[in-house]
C-alpha cells in the first residue's frame, strides 16, 4: 500500500503527476522537492514575456506556492534531492532525510552546448528557465545586436521576441534548413521566407564557430559548410538553443535504466525498471507511437500526459501511456506552423515508405474576402495506406486542423477514412471540402484505395 510518494521536480510534469497523484487518492502523503525556487510555470511561454505577449513573468506561474498546502502537498520549493537510497526507501536533501513508497522523477532537461570557443563568455545565455527570460528581457533593453544559435522550435520563437523588441538579429543554423526537426524542407523554406520578409536574417548550412570579445560577445565567427566562408557577425549578446538533454544524474546514481536516447527508460505505465520508480517529461524516454520505438518526448503536451499516468500509478492505480505521437506547433509574425507524426526525414529513418498527399487550398472559399493560403502535406503508410503524419503552414487555422490529424494517426484511420470525413461548412468560416480530405483524396488516388 502507498503511504508517501515523493516527485523530483516541479515542471509541467513533476506538478501534474503531484496533482493526479492527490486526484486519485485523497489520503496519500505527497511531497514535491524542486531545485528551482520557483513553483510550476509555463517554459513554453518563456520566449513571450521577452517580446511582451505575456505582460509580467509572474503571469507565468501555474500553481502559486501558497496553493500546495491547501491540496496537501508538501512543496520544497529551492530545495535539491542530492541523494536516494531505493533499498531503504530513502531520499537525502539539504534539510534531511524522508521516505517513500513510490518515487517519481520529473527532472526534466537542460541545455546541450554545442563545441563553440567563447561559451563562457558573459552574456552567453540559454532560454530554459524564468531566470533565463528575465536576463534576457534586461538584455533586449540595452542591446542593439543578438545572434540566436539554433533554428528549432526555440532559437525561433526567441529570435522573434527580441526582432519585436527592435533588435537586429541573426539566427545560424547548422542543418540546411530551420525547423527540420517539426516540417520537411519545403515547408521549412516557406517559413524561412516570411521571416525573412519581417527583417530576420537566417544563416543556414553555417556553423558557429567561436564567440568572441574580451568578457563578453563582440561579435560570432561563423562558416558556412558548403561554401567554406567564414565571417563575422556583430552581436551584443548570444542566445544558444542548440537542443536539451534529460538530466538523469540522480536517477542514474539510483540504479535506474537510461535509453538508447539518454532518457529514463520507462515502460506504458510510465514505470521505470525499479519498482513503483517512475519518470515523466523531459527525463523520460517512452515510445514513438507508430513504431514504438524509443522516444524522447520533449513537449509539454507529452509531459503531461505522462505525469497523469505515473502521479495516478503511483497513488495505487493502473492506467497506460498511449506512445508519443509528436504534435508541435508554432506561430511565427503571424504564420502558423504545424506538424505531427512523421516527416519524411523520420519515415526514411523508421523504414516506413510514404505517400504523401500534398496541396495549396485556402482556409475559406475562393469567393469569401478574407481566406488565408494553406499549404499542407498528409503522409501514408504505403503498405498498408494509414495516416502517420502532416504538415501544415498558413496564416490561420492551422492548429486546428493538427488535431484532427493527430487523432487520425492515434484512431489508425487510413487515407479512405480520412477522405470520408465529414467536415463543417460555412463560408466564414471553411470550405465544403476541408484542405485535409482534399490532401487524402490526392494521397488516396497514389495509393489506389
Amino acid at each position: 500500500m502507498v503511504e508517501e510518494i515523493i516527485v523530483i521536480g516541479c515542471g509541467a510534469a513533476g506538478a501534474t503527476a503531484a496533482l493526479q497523484a492527490r486526484k486519485f487518492n485523497r489520503k496519500v502523503e505527497i511531497s514535491l522537492f524542486n531545485t528551482e525556487p520557483y513553483s510550476q510555470y509555463s517554459r513554453c511561454g518563456l520566449p513571450y514575456t521577452i517580446s511582451g505577449k505575456v505582460g509580467a513573468f509572474e503571469d507565468l506561474v501555474l500553481m502559486a506556492p501558497d496553493n500546495w498546502g491547501a491540496l496537501k502537498i508538501n512543496a520544497n520549493l529551492g530545495v535539491a534531492v542530492s541523494d536516494i537510497d531505493h533499498k531503504s526507501k530513502e531520499i537525502v536533501f539539504s534539510g534531511g532525510k524522508q521516505n517513500y513508497d513510490a518515487l517519481i522523477f520529473a527532472t526534466g532537461a537542460e541545455n546541450a552546448d554545442p563545441p563553440i570557443k567563447g561559451l563562457d563568455k558573459k552574456r552567453v545565455y540559454g532560454l530554459r528557465t524564468l531566470d533565463d527570460a528575465k536576463a534576457l528581457s534586461a538584455e533586449a533593453d540595452k542591446a542593439k545586436t543578438a545572434v540566436v544559435i539554433g533554428g528549432g522550435l526555440v532559437g525561433m520563437e526567441t529570435a522573434e521576441a527580441f526582432h519585436e523588441r527592435g533588435l537586429d538579429v541573426t539566427v545560424v543554423e547548422f542543418l540546411p534548413h530551420i525547423l527540420l526537426a517539426m516540417v520537411d524542407s519545403d515547408m521549412a523554406a516557406i517559413v524561412e521566407e516570411h521571416c525573412e520578409e519581417h527583417g530576420l536574417k537566417i544563416l543556414n548550412n553555417t556553423a558557429a564557430q567561436e564567440i568572441k570579445g574580451k568578457d563578453s560577445p563582440t561579435s560570432v565567427v561563423v562558416q558556412n559548410r558548403e561554401t567554406e566562408e567564414v565571417s563575422e557577425i556583430p552581436a551584443d549578446f548570444v542566445v544558444v538553443a542548440t537542443g536539451v538533454r534529460p538530466v538523469t544524474g540522480l536517477a542514474e546514481k539510483t540504479g535506474v535504466e537510461i535509453g538508447t536516447t539518454r532518457g529514463i527508460k520507462t515502460d506504458d505505465r510510465m514505470m521505470t525498471n525499479l519498482d513503483q520508480v517512475y519518470a515523466c517529461g523531459d527525463c523520460a524516454e517512452n515510445f514513438e507511437f507508430i513504431t514504438r520505438t524509443p522516444m524522447a518526448g520533449g513537449l509539454g503536451t507529452v509531459a503531461v500526459r505522462q505525469a497523469r499516468v505515473a502521479g495516478i500509478n503511483a497513488a495505487g492505480g493502473n492506467v497506460t501511456f498511449p506512445g508519443i505521437v509528436g504534435a508541435k506547433v508554432t506561430k511565427l509574425f503571424g504564420l502558423e506552423i504545424a506538424s505531427t507524426g512523421f516527416t519524411e526525414d523520420m519515415a526514411k529513418r523508421f523504414e516506413i515508405p510514404v505517400v504523401k498527399g500534398s496541396m495549396k487550398g485556402a482556409t475559406k472559399p475562393h469567393y469569401y474576402i478574407g481566406g488565408k493560403e494553406l499549404k499542407l502535406k498528409t503522409f501514408y503508410n504505403k503498405e498498408t495506406g494509414k495516416l502517420v503524419g502532416g504538415q501544415l503552414v498558413g496564416e490561420e487555422d492551422a492548429a486546428m486542423r493538427l488535431n484532427v490529424l493527430t487523432l487520425g494517426i492515434q484512431q489508425d484511420i487510413d487515407a479512405v477514412e480520412l477522405f470520408d470525413f465529414e467536415n463543417c461548412y460555412a463560408p466564414a468560416i471553411c470550405d465544403t471540402w476541408d484542405p485535409l480530405v482534399s490532401s487524402a483524396d490526392a494521397a488516396r488516388r497514389r495509393l489506389k484505395m
